[in-house]
C-alpha cells in the first residue's frame, strides 16, 4: 500500500511539475504574439474562467479521493454513491457557467474594465463544462490510488493547449487582435474537450465501478465543503484583482494602457517568475507524500528539508532577476515597446521579491494541507486576502504607483501567509533550521551579486552575462554549499 501511494505521489508531481513548465513556456510566446494589451485581455479572461472552475470543480478532486479511499474496501457501494454526486456537482455547476458566460459576456467584460474580453468569454464558456467534467473522472481513479489517467490527462491538456493556442493566435490575428485572443481560448477549448474524451474512452475500459452493483448512502458536504472554501481562496483573489486593477488604472490611463499594464505584470512577468518557482518546488514537493504518510518521528526532518530546498534553489533565481531584469524582458519579449520594457522589467525585479515568499508559502500551505490542517489554512488564507485586496485598491488606484501596487500587494499576502504557516507548522512540529544553513547562503550569494555587478559594469551581452553568472554561481554558490555541508544527502528512509 506504501508503495503504491508513493508511486502514485511520484506520478502526479512529475505530472503537475511538468504542466506549470509547459504552462509557464506557453505564455512567453503567447505573450509575443498578443502583445501587453492581448496578453492582459487574456489574463483578465481566464482569471474569471478559473475562478469559475474552482466554484465547478476545483474541489472535487481532492474531497472525493479522500472518500472514496476512505470506503472502496468497507463499502463498495457508497464508492458509486459518491461518484454519482459528485459528478452532478460539476454538471450543474458546468451548466450554470456556461450560460453565465454566453449570456452575460459583454456585461463581465464591462465590469472588468475593458469590452474587447467580450468574445473571449464566449469562447471559452464551453470549456467550463468540459473542464468541470474532469473532475471526477480524474478522482475516482485516484480514490484506487490509479494516478496514471490523471497524470496523462493533464499533460495532453497542456500539450495541446499549447500547440492548438499559439496556432490559432498567430493564424488569426490577422483578422486583428480580438480573433487573435479568441484563437488562444479555443487552445483551451480544444485542450479539455480531448482530456475529457480520453478520460472518458480509458474510464469505458477500466472504470473500478464495473463490479459494483448497488448503491449505498453516503454524505459528500464534510469532505467537500472545507476543501471547496480553501480552493476557492486564491483563484478569487486573482480574479478579483483582474477586475480592480483594470478599472482602477482606468482612473489615470486609457482602457488599452490599463490593460496593457496588468498583461505585463500577470502574464509577462509571473510567467517568468513561475519557471524557478517550478523547480523549487519540485524537490519540495517530493517530500510531501512522506510527510502525509510518514511516522512522527521523522515527519518534523521532512518539513525541515522541504523548507530548506526550497530557500536555497528560489536564491540564485532572486539573484537572476533582480541584477539581468531588462537583459531578461529584452530577449523573452523583444517585440513590446521600449517604454512597456521598462516598465517590465522593473516589475520583474520586485517580483523577485514576491517569487521567494510565494515559494514558502506554496510549500507551507502543502504541509499543512498534508498533515490535516487545512482549517487553518482556510482562516490565514482568507484574512490575509481582503488584507491584500485592500491594499491593492489603495495602492493602484495611485498614479505614480499603478500596476506596481499589485506587486506590493502581492509581496504583503505572500510573505505574510508563508511567515503565519511556518510559525504555526513550528508549533505542531518541533523543527528549527540552523543559522548556519539560513545564513551562509545568504552570504555566498550576497557575495556573487557584489562580483556580478562589478563584472556587468564591463559587459553588454546577455548571454556573456549568463556565462559569467553560471560559471561563479557554480564557484560561489553551489561548490560551498558542499564544502560547509550545507547540503547532506537524505539518508534512505526505511520502510
Amino acid at each position: 500500500m506504501k508503495k503504491t501511494f508513493l508511486n502514485g505521489a511520484l506520478v502526479l508531481t512529475i505530472a503537475g511539475l511538468l504542466c506549470k513548465l509547459l504552462g509557464a513556456i506557453y505564455r512567453i510566446p503567447l505573450s509575443n504574439i498578443l502583445g501587453a494589451e492581448g496578453i492582459g485581455i487574456y489574463q483578465m479572461i481566464y482569471s474569471v474562467y478559473s475562478l469559475a472552475l474552482v466554484i465547478s470543480a476545483g474541489a472535487i478532486p481532492s474531497a472525493m479521493t479522500i472518500s472514496i479511499a476512505e470506503v472502496r474496501k468497507t463499502n463498495a457501494g457508497a464508492v458509486k454513491t459518491i461518484f454519482k454526486k459528485y459528478f452532478l456537482i460539476s454538471l450543474c455547476f458546468g451548466l450554470f457557467f456556461t450560460l453565465i458566460f454566453s449570456i452575460f459576456s459583454y456585461q463581465i467584460a464591462l465590469f472588468q474594465g475593458n469590452i474587447l474580453a467580450q468574445k473571449g468569454y464566449l469562447f471559452i464558456s464551453s470549456a467550463i463544462l468540459f473542464s468541470s467534467l474532469l473532475a471526477p473522472f480524474r478522482a475516482l481513479f485516484q480514490g484506487y490510488e490509479n494516478m496514471v489517467p490523471t497524470g496523462i490527462s493533464q499533460i495532453l491538456e497542456q500539450l495541446i493547449k499549447l500547440a492548438v493556442g499559439l496556432f490559432f493566435s498567430i493564424y488569426l490575428y490577422r483578422y486583428g487582435l480580438v480573433y487573435a485572443i479568441v484563437g488562444a481560448i479555443l487552445g483551451v477549448v480544444v485542450s479539455e474537450l480531448v482530456s475529457l474524451l480520453f478520460l472518458l474512452f480509458y474510464t469505458l475500459k477500466n472504470s473500478p465501478l464495473k463490479n459494483i452493483k448497488t448503491y449505498e448512502p453516503y454524505d459528500v458536504k464534510p469532505t467537500f465543503i472545507p476543501i471547496f472554501f480553501f480552493c476557492l481562496i486564491n483563484p478569487a483573489v486573482v480574479a478579483i484583482d483582474s477586475v480592480l486593477t483594470v478599472n482602477l488604472l482606468n482612473l489615470n490611463f486609457s482602457s488599452s494602457f490599463s490593460t496593457s499594464l496588468y498583461g505585463l505584470q500577470s502574464g509577462m512577468v509571473n510567467s517568468l517568475i513561475n519557471f524557478p518557482v517550478v523547480f523549487s518546488l519540485a524537490i519540495s514537493s517530493s517530500l510531501l507524500p512522506f510527510i502525509a504518510k510518514g511516522e512522527k518521528s521523522f515527519v518534523s526532518e521532512k518539513i525541515k528539508n522541504s523548507f530548506f530546498f526550497g530557500y536555497i534553489i528560489i536564491l540564485p533565481f532572486v539573484l537572476a532577476f533582480t541584477l539581468l531584469s531588462r537583459d531578461i524582458i529584452n530577449f523573452v519579449f523583444p517585440t513590446i515597446s521600449e517604454n512597456l520594457k521598462s516598465i517590465t522589467a522593473m516589475l520583474l525585479c520586485l517580483s523577485s521579491i514576491q517569487m521567494f515568499f510565494l515559494v514558502f508559502s506554496q510549500i507551507s500551505s502543502s504541509i499543512l494541507q498534508a498533515t490535516n490542517h487545512t482549517k487553518f489554512l482556510i482562516k490565514n488564507f482568507a484574512t490575509l486576502a481582503g488584507a491584500k485586496l485592500l491594499l491593492t485598491a489603495a495602492l493602484v488606484a495611485l498614479k505614480n504607483i499603478n500596476i506596481f501596487g499589485l506587486v506590493i500587494s502581492n509581496i504583503f499576502f505572500f510573505s505574510i501567509v508563508s511567515i503565519i504557516n511556518i510559525i504555526y507548522l513550528r508549533k505542531k512540529f518541533i523543527f528549527h533550521n540552523s543559522l548556519k544553513n539560513i545564513l551562509l547562503p545568504l552570504l555566498f550569494i550576497l557575495i556573487l551579486a557584489i562580483i556580478l555587478i562589478f563584472a556587468y559594469s564591463f559587459m553588454t551581452n546577455f548571454f556573456a552575462k549568463l556565462f559569467i553568472a553560471g560559471v561563479f554561481g557554480i564557484i560561489l554558490y553551489i561548490l560551498p554549499l558542499f564544502l560547509f555541508k550545507i547540503i547532506k544527502f537524505p539518508q534512505k528512509i526505511k520502510n
